[in-house]
This record gives C-alpha cells, structure tokens and sequence, in this order.
C-alpha cells in the first residue's frame, strides 16, 4: 500500500463494515476520506470490495463452511493453540456473526493470497484523528500533536495520526489550511494535497487543494518548501520546486505540470486574517476576494460595474462594512439578502 504510515495500517476491517453499512456516520467519513486520498487507496478498496462480492457468493451458494473457516481464523490468530473445539450454541453464533471475516480468510487462501490476508489483519493498527471545519466557517489554529499549529478554511478536512511515529510527520489536506509547522531537523512535516507533496522541516504556508480545483497552490509566508508533483507512472519522473517567501508553487492537475513564480495575489490570506488590500484592481477581483474570505455571494447587476477600478486597505473589517465602502466610492445601491449582497446603479432603482 501506500508509503504513509497511517495508510499502511489503515483498519480493513472498519472497510468491510463500510462495505456492509454498518458504520456509523463517522466512521463513513473515515474510509471516504482514506478511499479519495489516493488513486492506488481507491483501486484497493475496489480490489476489497470485489473479494467481499465473491464471499457472499460462496455463501448464498452454500459453498462455503462456516466451521471449516472459523477453524481457519483460529489457525491464523492462535497457531500455538490450537486445540479441539466443542461447538456449543453460542459458538455457533460467534461463527454466524463472522462468518464473512472467515470466509475472505479461507478463499484467500484458496486463492494463494497469503499477502493479501496479512494485510487484512493487522493487530497493530494506528488511529486517526480528524479534523472537520464547519461549512463556511474557519477553524482557528488547531494544534497538532508536534506542536505546528494549522488554520482550516471552509469545506476543508485535514487528516493526521494520534501521534506522529517514524521519520516523517505525516498529514492529509483536503481543502485549504494555513500551516505554522513547528521545526525539527529529524523529522521533516509531509502534507499530500492531492497529487501534491509538500514537505518541510520548519516553517509557515499556505496549501489550497480542493477536490474540485484545477490546480493545487502552495504559497510561502516563511521558511522553505518543497512541493513534488507525485504521479502513478514510474515511467515518469516526479517533478519538484523550492519555494522561498513570497514564492508559489502552482500543480495542474490536468497533466500535473508544476510551476513556480512569484506570489502577486496579497490578499492570498484574507481567508484566515481579514487584512484585505486593494491596489488599483477591478471590482470584479474585489468581489471575488470579499466572496472567498467572508464566504458569502456577491452579484454585480451590470457587466460594467466589474470593470471599475477600486484602491483601498481593510484590516479586520466586517464584510458589511467593506461593502458599503465600495457602495459609497463608486454611488452603487447595495440590497442584503442573508449571506447574498447585490450591487447595482443608483440609475436602475429610480
């Protein structure tokens, strides 16, 4: 499986309760955010998924032997002590209830698929934590369990152990998050986004990978990064930038080309701080900012208006305010409905 240590130990048997819909709503969450985390997760989870299919066909064929397979389990979990069992009535409903755990046991072995078992069971499994920001709300600073201290924007989940073992601190970004990591030399921080790899060993960035982006961006506050276009091909080498402050990397996932250049956008942050600044930009790159950093729509009545050129500094205003800035710099009328504000002409309303 995969290289991520959490990943590698990922709880199969929480998978085949998935599989049978008998998880809670978190744990459903838990195997989707583990299945989208990768292309190779997804096909073994379609790998599982089909072997679990053919052990229900053996069983509703009545192929299948449920005390030949718990004798099999037995065999595997306990091989010094194996002994003769008197199947009495509640054996007999402890092998009903797991007929289907020793079934992928048996015909994994008649299968030749020893590998495939051992990896199945793992008594040695490592637990998540999870980290879910509400919808169109921010999570400020979340600590994780070395210390850095990350900022999730809205829509976005980011996945990390209990503790960090091995030789890397290891996380997962769906979304977008600001991250402070705390330096350590011995441990470099590795955040997947997507077919993106970010690691450092200290210092502060912002990482936007939606799922339905087009691009994956990395932009540097402080320190250095380093951004790796990971791809499935082993005929093609993965790509790689250093980011320094002030720097971005960009990832297209279409044909994962990875670029750098120098960060224009100053409000790449606002999300998070509210400081917004304007320099001479048309209102329709103002809007998009005030939409994305207060989670809100804006809809500008006439295309004209979306070429006005707006100046002006906000630090930690309220969206309301802003707007009304702008409504009074350029004689607009501004309609409020819950979260949806509406510009016009003054002109339109007489």
């Amino acid at each position: 499986m995969g290289k991520m240590e959490n990943i590698e130990k990922f709880d199969w048997e929480l998978v085949t309760k998935y599989l049978n819909k008998e998880t809670s709503l978190q744990e459903n969450d838990e195997v989707e955010t583990w299945i989208n985390q990768s292309d190779k997760n997804r096909a073994e989870f379609e790998q599982y998924k089909n072997m679990l299919t053919k052990v229900d066909s053996y069983y509703q064929a009545k192929k299948f032997d449920n005390e030949t397979a718990w004798k099999s389990v037995h065999t595997q979990l306990h091989p010094a002590k194996v002994r003769s069992i008197q199947l009495q009535k509640t054996r007999k409903e402890v092998i009903a209830q797991f007929y289907k755990y020793a079934a992928i046991v048996v015909i994994a072995l008649l299968l030749g698929s020893v590998a495939y078992y051992l990896g199945f069971r793992n008594p040695d499994k490592a637990y998540y934590s999870e980290t879910i920001s509400a919808k169109d709300q921010v999570l400020n600073e979340y600590v994780l369990p070395d210390g850095s201290v990350v900022t999730l924007n809205n829509d976005s989940k980011l996945l990390f152990p209990k503790k960090f073992k091995g030789n890397t601190r290891e996380v997962t970004i769906i979304g977008e998050a600001f991250f402070d990591v705390q330096r350590n030399p011995e441990k470099p921080f590795v955040i997947n986004a997507g077919n993106a790899q970010v690691k450092v060993l200290g210092t502060s960035f912002n990482v936007s990978a939606y799922p339905d982006a087009e691009t994956v961006e990395v932009i540097v506050e402080t320190g250095k990064v380093q951004v790796i276009s990971k791809n499935d091909n082993p005929e093609l080498e993965s790509r790689e930038v250093f980011l320094s402050p002030g720097e971005k990397g960009t990832l297209h996932l279409s044909n994962l080309d990875l670029m750098k250049t120098v960060n224009s956008d100053p409000n790449f942050l606002a999300w998070k701080t509210h400081d917004l600044i304007f320099n001479t930009v048309p209102l329709h790159e103002v809007v998009e900012c005030l939409e994305k950093a207060y989670h809100i729509d804006i809809d500008v009545m006439e295309p004209e208006l979306n070429d006005l050129l707006y100046e002006g500094h906000f630090d930690q205003k309220p969206v309301d305010f802003v707007l009304n800035v702008i409504r009074l710099t350029f004689d607009l009328d501004l309609s409020v409905e819950g979260k949806h504000y509406t510009l016009m002409s003054r002109t339109n309303n007489q």
